[in-house]
């Protein structure tokens, strides 16, 4: 997230770190929100702020840091075309949300009776429980669209609620996006996603 990777330089350049404490995204603009938690002492290293390449030809996504940008490049098969490789930066590319903060959060809306208001068909208690998933330190950032995994494996689209739990038990952290309505949040290689889209149409 850029505004995110712009609180983190200049947070830096005077001395400081930022820890995210929720960060949202709005459909009406659109425009994104951040609230961050301005930290003492610089952080060891620039590791959350970096690079994304994405890669056309495979669809996988990768994060790269500053030391890494003269070696950038994806290891699927097609390596010859060099314009499938779009890399974007620098931004953030560490955790969006505080899980404790969020689930603080999320207590309060219950305790006060505002869990159940809503924006655009989406309760807070659904919103807030969606970025307590999208905390986990294992997910990478950004998200998969569920219809270019279809496209890729070339079956309709899943049900994005079948293909999370299937990547679940497959052993790999998956959610859904706050951001992208019919997309995936997950570790899991979109090579991998596609095996998995394939079986679930296969089950059907």
């Amino acid at each position: 997230m850029a505004e995110n990777g712009g609180a983190a330089r200049e947070a830096a350049m005077l001395g400081f770190h930022i820890e995210p404490v929720f960060s949202y995204y709005a459909y009406h603009g659109p425009i994104f929100r951040a609230m961050v938690r301005l930290c003492h002492g610089k952080e060891d290293g620039i590791s959350n702020y970096g690079f994304i390449c994405h890669c056309k030809s495979c669809g996988q996504s990768q994060t790269f840091g500053f030391d890494e940008l003269g070696q950038i490049s994806c290891g699927c098969a097609d390596r010859t075309d060099a314009t499938s490789i779009t890399v974007v930066g620098p931004l953030w590319t560490g955790p969006l949300h505080d899980r404790s903060s969020i689930t603080e959060m999320l207590n309060l809306a219950v305790e006060w009776g505002w869990a159940h208001t809503s924006e655009n068909g989406v309760t807070l208690e659904k919103l807030l429980g969606t970025m307590i998933e999208e905390s986990d330190p294992r997910l990478p950032p950004g998200y998969i669209r569920l219809d270019e995994i279809a496209s890729r494996a070339k079956v309709n689209s899943p049900p994005l609620g079948t293909l999370i739990h299937s990547l679940q038990k497959e052993g790999y952290a998956a959610c859904r996006s706050h951001i992208g309505a019919n997309a995936v949040k997950t570790n899991c290689p979109i090579s991998s996603c596609i095996v998995v889209a394939r079986e679930i149409r296969n089950l059907r």
